[in-house]
């Protein structure tokens, strides 16, 4: 969960006055339930049937500030748990506790223009939310066998930026076909894995992947004669009912001349786990959009996970007051140039983001945003560090988004 920045509140109204814009097939542990749908959970037992899910799946689809998180949980058939957050510069964050309609509030605690507030109307269900709120990153919500927690599966609203994790990249895989593939198990992920690496010594080591909550799509290139073949997948987004992958395969120079190798390149990534059709698109037609970093850091005053953008030199002055203090704002040409900006939030050295790319097509910019992070079970530094990245491009009034690929370094 998100915390509030100490001073997030001047700089959220403010900015926000002055005009800051950008909120702009296998078996699994914990399977998935989609509307109409009775699944097995943590625990057994069937859900009441005054509990209709189709209400809170339009509340969540349609929600705002909701990007980086938007999630249902069904507790013991009876309650539903709602937890989202997003990229705005206040409610960035929520966790709700309903009963069974999405105007039953048990308990609420969220990021809010006052600061971080927790309310419970109905105070017995204040301890239960508590350990909810503590242990969100859990399957069972921290609840234990005595409680049955179910994750509700739903698409986001169409059109909406999808985060992923890069597990994998080559320019050299076993897999000589092309192909692109959705797995969702553990048996079938490592079949693919030992194709992928057949031939090396020693073998890298499995990728771990928690296919209760994601699923990974993968995409093979097949043979080419050229070092400079490359496939990637730049966006995940979600369709009117399907999970759009794009698939951007083209030939990447680096070089003055590409050496005549034969190549295998292949990504897969991780997305959350949804039981939605998965289509391989191709990304629309569009033009990169040259960019000029102005501020990279691991030190930035602005302590709470957001993306920005900024288009006048109030907002930019204020913005630079929190991000730099003490230190004179660059001059940007606001005539000619806009700013985007992205704030990792409190965390620690292990941990960096930057923009890789910038891309202008199908009426929106899309800024290529990528969060590293520590292999799992490494020990990071105990400092505390705020990464950041603004970047200057060509001003434009078509809406901008933010697509966020996470990478975990060696």
């Amino acid at each position: 969960m998100f915390e509030r920045a100490k001073f997030s509140l001047p700089l959220a109204g403010a900015i926000l006055a002055a005009g800051l814009a950008g909120c702009g097939g296998g078996s699994s542990a914990q399977p998935d339930r989609q509307a109409g749908q009775v699944s097995q959970g943590v625990a057994v037992g069937e859900p009441a049937p005054s509990l209709v899910m189709t209400d809170f799946q339009n509340m969540a689809r349609e929600a705002s500030c909701a990007e980086s998180r938007n999630r249902l949980f069904i507790i013991d058939g009876k309650q539903v748990l709602w937890d989202r957050a997003g990229n705005c510069a206040d409610a960035s964050y929520e966790q709700v506790l309903f009963g069974a309609r999405p105007d039953q509030v048990l308990c609420s605690a969220g990021d809010t223009i006052a600061g971080p507030r927790t309310t419970c109307p109905d105070t017995a269900s204040r301890g239960m939310f508590d350990t909810i709120v503590q242990n969100l990153d859990k399957a069972d919500l921290g609840l234990g066998s005595a409680h049955k927690v179910e994750r509700f599966s739903f698409l986001p609203k169409a059109g909406t930026q999808m985060p992923f994790e890069r597990v994998a990249k080559d320019s050299f895989s076993g897999v000589v076909d092309k192909k692109n593939l959705v797995i969702k198990d553990e048996a079938a992920w490592a079949r693919l894995w030992t194709e992928h690496t057949a031939g090396r010594n020693p073998v890298p080591e499995l990728p771990k992947v928690d296919f209760g909550s994601k699923m990974l799509v993968a995409v093979f290139a097949g043979e080419s004669g050229s070092g400079c073949h490359t496939i990637a997948i730049p966006r995940v987004v979600a369709g009117a009912a399907s999970i759009q992958v794009e698939v951007d395969e083209r030939e990447l120079q680096t070089f003055d001349v590409c050496p005549a190798v034969l190549t295998h390149a292949m990504q897969v990534v991780a997305i959350e786990r949804s039981d939605a059709p998965v289509e391989f698109v191709k990304p629309g037609a569009g033009t990169d959009i040259a960019f000029k970093t102005i501020s990279q850091t691991t030190a930035s005053g602005v302590e709470e996970a957001r993306n920005v953008v900024i288009k006048d030199a109030e907002a930019w002055k204020l913005l630079w007051a929190y991000h730099a203090p003490g230190q004179p704002a660059p001059v940007v040409d606001f005539g000619t140039t806009m700013v985007v900006g992205v704030f990792m939030g409190s965390t620690s050295p292990c941990y960096s983001t930057s923009i890789a790319g910038v891309r202008r097509g199908d009426g929106k910019i899309v800024v290529q945003k990528v969060d590293r992070h520590p292999p799992i079970g490494v020990m990071c530094a105990m400092l505390v560090t705020h990464p950041a990245h603004l970047v200057a491009i060509e001003r434009s009034e078509l809406p901008v988004e933010f697509a966020t690929e996470v990478v975990q370094q060696n």
